[in-house]
Protein backbone atom coordinates (compact mmCIF):
# COMPACT_ATOMS: atom_id res chain seq x y z
CA UNK A 1 0.00 0.00 0.00
CA UNK A 2 1.34 2.94 -1.14
CA UNK A 3 1.25 6.02 0.96
CA UNK A 4 -0.05 9.37 -0.91
CA UNK A 5 0.94 12.76 -0.31
CA UNK A 6 -1.13 14.39 2.41
CA UNK A 7 -1.93 17.65 0.89
CA UNK A 8 -3.16 15.52 -2.22
CA UNK A 9 -5.81 13.67 -0.05
CA UNK A 10 -6.76 17.04 1.12
CA UNK A 11 -6.68 19.09 -2.28
CA UNK A 12 -8.87 15.92 -4.00
CA UNK A 13 -11.12 16.07 -0.24
CA UNK A 14 -11.60 20.02 -0.85
CA UNK A 15 -12.20 19.02 -5.01
CA UNK A 16 -14.67 16.55 -3.98
CA UNK A 17 -16.50 19.29 -1.59
CA UNK A 18 -16.65 21.55 -4.11
CA UNK A 19 -18.41 19.23 -6.54
CA UNK A 20 -21.01 18.03 -3.62
CA UNK A 21 -21.66 21.82 -3.26
CA UNK A 22 -22.46 22.47 -6.71
CA UNK A 23 -24.75 19.03 -6.99
CA UNK A 24 -26.58 20.03 -4.10
CA UNK A 25 -27.04 23.65 -5.20
CA UNK A 26 -28.68 22.23 -8.77
CA UNK A 27 -31.08 19.99 -6.64
CA UNK A 28 -32.31 22.91 -4.50
CA UNK A 29 -32.63 24.53 -7.65
CA UNK A 30 -34.54 21.95 -9.25
CA UNK A 31 -36.75 21.42 -6.04
CA UNK A 32 -37.91 25.00 -5.98
CA UNK A 33 -39.04 24.88 -9.50
CA UNK A 34 -41.16 21.47 -8.29
CA UNK A 35 -42.64 23.36 -5.60
CA UNK A 36 -46.28 24.54 -6.67
CA UNK A 37 -47.02 28.40 -5.65
CA UNK A 38 -50.95 28.83 -4.43
CA UNK A 39 -53.16 27.24 -7.44
CA UNK A 40 -54.72 29.31 -9.89
CA UNK A 41 -58.01 28.55 -11.14
CA UNK A 42 -57.50 28.48 -15.34
CA UNK A 43 -60.47 29.39 -17.10
CA UNK A 44 -61.26 28.45 -20.57
CA UNK A 45 -64.09 29.15 -23.39
CA UNK A 46 -66.23 26.77 -24.34
CA UNK A 47 -64.31 25.63 -27.24
CA UNK A 48 -61.29 24.49 -25.45
CA UNK A 49 -63.73 22.60 -22.34
CA UNK A 50 -65.29 21.14 -24.99
CA UNK A 51 -61.87 19.97 -26.17
CA UNK A 52 -60.96 18.21 -22.51
CA UNK A 53 -64.47 15.85 -23.10
CA UNK A 54 -64.51 15.06 -26.54
CA UNK A 55 -67.70 16.55 -27.19
CA UNK A 56 -69.25 19.59 -29.35
CA UNK A 57 -69.63 22.47 -27.06
CA UNK A 58 -73.41 22.16 -27.85
CA UNK A 59 -73.14 19.00 -25.60
CA UNK A 60 -71.18 20.65 -22.91
CA UNK A 61 -74.08 23.25 -23.08
CA UNK A 62 -76.86 21.23 -22.72
CA UNK A 63 -74.79 19.11 -19.64
CA UNK A 64 -74.61 22.75 -18.30
CA UNK A 65 -77.91 23.69 -18.02
CA UNK A 66 -79.75 20.31 -17.54
CA UNK A 67 -81.95 19.44 -14.54
CA UNK A 68 -79.89 18.46 -12.13
CA UNK A 69 -76.70 18.76 -13.64
CA UNK A 70 -73.54 18.41 -11.27
CA UNK A 71 -71.82 21.10 -13.28
CA UNK A 72 -71.94 23.93 -10.68
CA UNK A 73 -71.88 27.32 -11.63
CA UNK A 74 -69.21 29.49 -9.81
CA UNK A 75 -67.19 26.12 -9.17
CA UNK A 76 -67.17 24.41 -12.82
CA UNK A 77 -68.29 27.27 -15.02
CA UNK A 78 -69.27 30.90 -14.72
CA UNK A 79 -70.39 33.89 -16.85
CA UNK A 80 -67.47 36.45 -17.72
CA UNK A 81 -68.39 39.02 -19.57
CA UNK A 82 -71.46 37.29 -21.29
CA UNK A 83 -69.27 34.71 -21.97
CA UNK A 84 -69.21 31.37 -20.59
CA UNK A 85 -66.05 30.09 -19.26
CA UNK A 86 -65.05 26.58 -17.78
CA UNK A 87 -62.50 26.01 -14.76
CA UNK A 88 -60.38 23.08 -17.05
CA UNK A 89 -59.01 21.29 -14.16
CA UNK A 90 -62.35 20.60 -12.70
CA UNK A 91 -63.69 20.24 -15.80
CA UNK A 92 -61.44 17.65 -16.54
CA UNK A 93 -61.91 15.61 -13.06
CA UNK A 94 -65.74 16.32 -13.21
CA UNK A 95 -65.74 14.29 -16.88
CA UNK A 96 -63.31 11.78 -15.42
CA UNK A 97 -65.61 11.29 -12.48
CA UNK A 98 -69.01 12.05 -13.55
CA UNK A 99 -70.72 8.81 -12.57
CA UNK A 100 -68.87 8.86 -8.58
CA UNK A 101 -69.83 12.52 -7.40
CA UNK A 102 -68.38 11.34 -4.19
CA UNK A 103 -64.43 10.39 -6.15
CA UNK A 104 -64.94 14.05 -8.02
CA UNK A 105 -65.38 15.83 -4.66
CA UNK A 106 -62.87 14.30 -3.04
CA UNK A 107 -60.14 14.77 -5.71
CA UNK A 108 -60.82 18.04 -5.67
CA UNK A 109 -60.95 19.56 -1.85
CA UNK A 110 -57.76 20.93 -3.09
CA UNK A 111 -59.03 23.06 -5.94
CA UNK A 112 -62.67 24.19 -3.74
CA UNK A 113 -60.49 26.63 -1.46
CA UNK A 114 -59.20 28.12 -4.42
CA UNK A 115 -62.40 28.04 -6.15
CA UNK A 116 -63.91 29.36 -3.27
CA UNK A 117 -61.49 32.41 -3.36
CA UNK A 118 -61.53 32.91 -7.20
CA UNK A 119 -65.34 33.42 -7.07
CA UNK A 120 -66.01 35.02 -4.45
CA UNK A 121 -63.87 37.53 -5.79
CA UNK A 122 -64.40 37.37 -9.61
CA UNK A 123 -66.89 40.43 -11.40
CA UNK A 124 -69.57 38.18 -12.50
CA UNK A 125 -70.01 37.14 -8.76
CA UNK A 126 -70.56 40.98 -7.31
CA UNK A 127 -73.99 42.38 -6.57
CA UNK A 128 -75.61 44.38 -9.40
CA UNK A 129 -76.66 47.52 -9.01
CA UNK A 130 -79.97 48.37 -8.69
CA UNK A 131 -81.48 51.54 -9.78
CA UNK A 132 -81.78 54.39 -12.56
CA UNK A 133 -78.46 55.60 -14.46
CA UNK A 134 -77.85 59.23 -13.41
CA UNK A 135 -77.94 61.25 -16.29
Amino acid sequence: MSQEDPTIILQQAIALLQRTETLLEEVNAKVAQLETPLIVPEWIDKHDAAKIVCKHWKTLDRWRVAEGSSLIEGIHWQHDGGEIVYHAELLKNWYRNRSNPVAHYRANTAWSEASEHFTRDSYSNQPKKRGRKAG
